[in-house]
């Protein structure tokens, strides 16, 4: 718009000067409107020895503004003052000259030159941030949130260049006076941060925004307004809530079903699926010592090879849940006691009917202790009981687990171990087993914006009652992830991983298959 009025402003010159002038002036129109200022000055110079008076004003206007971009403030402020002596005016002049005036730190002018700009209505919202910010440089308290809170007042299309930073000036001349009184911790709490919260959300993704987020996080922490830190120095949760979706697509070479967790039934077929997940936690601290978290995830899964082995596949889980955590010591380093409670709720197609319903539901009670032994990181023990009530009487169970989990930091990343003896028992005591899990991930440096990880689980089974047909059982399951983030909330997943059940049964429980999975998830 700028651009526009000066062009427009040199056709209204040509017209009404004579030929040879308008000639010279075309040239000029088109230095400057090339970028090449030093040309345009050395243009006008020459062109101002051969007018009269009033025409050298109108040279030295843009004599003034060519010297601006070129950031000779001191020769601006010349041609300006010239300008303004020979009476040639226009809409942007004081503008342009209360720029100059205050590169040069010549405040008190400058902001003169503003207050003039903003009577003719020229950059009304940037005049007042000026004006406000040079009479806080003067000392000048009242009249700069004066000047701020008229920012605020303004239409949106004319405050919007400079709206946050006038709300995030105003809050710290608000922090100053707060700080100066008796009561600070009320007046930052009630006023001074939700005034730079409205300055944040004008704009989250604004360059001025981690600034002022970091202000806000910063009084929070000084004054205590918000929990950083846990008594025994572990950090809270931050931002304390947390909420995922996720879309995966893959392909399934062998697909399995398993509903009732005591029989398998192999497809012997291949079929691509699809797999849609929402998870969400939000954490809550009690003082600096004790933390509840209630959490929800639900998932659907859908095949897409529609025959009844298959499709029986098909299941939406949903899956409640509420961790605490007790936070204290051990060996003096931090340790928490943990206790979790979850529920697990399954419809599926059971029937292979093209419709969900009731298969499975769970109630799981965990205690735990989560502590720092080994330098490289935290270990957690747990021990887990879980009831499990399936659609047939007959494949209900209990379960009893010891649950050990071990974060090691190294060199090359980080591992992590995960190990569980399973003691379940079910109501057909055929089924009946003693279990051990053993599973190692290894996340390795980030190579070009990828994070790339290798993993092996497996499984040992011994079905007590069964062991003649099905001897002691291994479950083998290697694989490689691939993730790599978009920005702070887009992030994408790609999974490659081999199942190989090994049983002395080879009809009913022996099985291998192959599984690919590409998934894409938001964090909000």
């Amino acid at each position: 718009m700028k651009r526009f009025f000066q062009i427009v402003s040199f056709i209204l010159v040509i017209s009404w000067t004579n030929s040879a002038f308008s000639n010279e002036f075309e040239k000029v129109l088109e230095f400057y409107g090339q970028g090449k200022y030093q040309a345009t000055v050395d243009e006008l110079e020459g062109m101002q020895k051969k007018v009269s008076s009033k025409k050298k004003g109108l040279i030295a206007y843009w004599m003034g503004m060519s010297y601006n971009r070129l950031q000779n403030f001191p020769m601006a402020i010349k041609s300006f003052e010239q300008a303004i002596r020979l009476k040639y005016d226009t809409i942007d002049l004081n503008y342009e000259f209360g720029q100059a005036l205050f590169a040069s730190e010549r405040l008190r002018l400058a902001k003169i030159q503003f207050s003039e700009s903003f009577k003719k209505g020229f950059k009304v919202g940037t005049c007042l941030y000026y004006m406000a910010y040079i009479s806080k440089e003067l000392g000048e308290a009242d009249n700069t949130k004066t000047l701020y809170q008229t920012i605020k007042k303004l239409p949106p299309n004319e405050a919007k260049e400079v709206a946050q930073a006038a709300e995030f000036q105003l809050a710290d001349i608000e922090l100053e006076e707060a700080e100066k009184g008796a009561h600070a911790l009320q007046m930052v709490e009630q006023k001074v941060i939700p005034i730079y919260e409205s300055a944040f959300s004008l704009n989250p993704e604004s360059a001025l925004a981690p600034q002022i987020r970091e202000k806000i996080d910063g009084l929070k922490k000084k004054y205590e307004l918000f929990l950083f830190q846990l008594r025994n120095g572990r950090p809270t949760v931050l931002p304390r809530h947390f909420l995922r979706v996720a879309q995966e697509v893959g392909y399934d070479t062998n697909v399995v079903y398993a509903p009732t967790e005591t029989t398998i039934t192999k497809s012997e077929q291949n079929s691509a699926f699809s797999k849609t997940e929402a998870m969400g936690r939000y954490t809550h601290y009690y003082k600096n010592y004790f933390s509840v978290a209630p959490e929800l995830r639900t998932n659907y899964s859908r095949y897409f090879n529609r025959v009844q082995n298959i499709l029986k596949n098909d299941n939406l889980l949903i899956a409640p849940a509420l961790r605490t955590s007790y936070e204290d010591s051990l060996w003096e380093k931090p340790a928490s006691t943990l206790v979790d409670v979850e529920y697990n709720q399954v419809q599926r197609d059971v029937k292979g009917e093209n419709h969900l319903e009731f298969a499975s539901r769970s109630y799981a009670l965990m205690v735990g202790e989560r502590f720092k032994y080994f330098s490289g990181g935290d270990s957690t023990l747990r021990i887990k009981a879980r009831k499990f009530m399936s659609y047939l009487e007959s494949s209900n169970s209990d379960a009893l687990s010891l649950i050990y989990e071990q974060i090691l930091a190294i060199k090359t990343g980080t591992v992590l171990i995960y190990s569980s003896l399973d003691r379940t028992r079910v109501n057909t005591d055929s089924f009946d087993s003693n279990s051990f899990t053993l599973r190692g991930d290894w996340l390795m440096p980030s190579i070009k914006g990828i994070n790339p990880s290798i993993g092996f689980a497996t499984t040992v089974t011994d079905p007590i009652n069964d062991r003649t047909n099905r001897g002691l059982e291994k479950l083998l399951n290697p694989g490689i992830r691939l993730n790599k983030r978009f920005g702070k909330n887009w992030g994408t997943n790609f999974r490659l991983e081999h199942f190989e059940n090994i049983s002395r049964d080879k009809k009913n429980f022996a099985y291998r298959k192959e599984l690919f999975a590409f998934e894409v998830e938001y964090l909000f």
